[in-house]
């Protein structure tokens, strides 16, 4: 460890409801993330075919 730099303390194990509800909360977090980044791909898409300026 690099002398400059604190050690971190372990988390303590959460809850199993907890951890579900964090699990749960990750994958709510991907699909909204996988749905934006379809949207800027077809945005990107759509740019691309009606901007047609180079």
């Amino acid at each position: 460890m690099m002398p400059s730099r604190t050690a971190r303390k372990a988390a303590p194990p959460g809850a199993p409801a907890e951890q579900e509800a964090v699990a749960e909360c990750a994958v709510q977090l991907r699909h909204i993330g996988d749905k934006w980044n379809l949207r800027q791909k077809v945005l990107n898409l759509l740019a691309k075919l009606f901007c047609l300026e180079t």
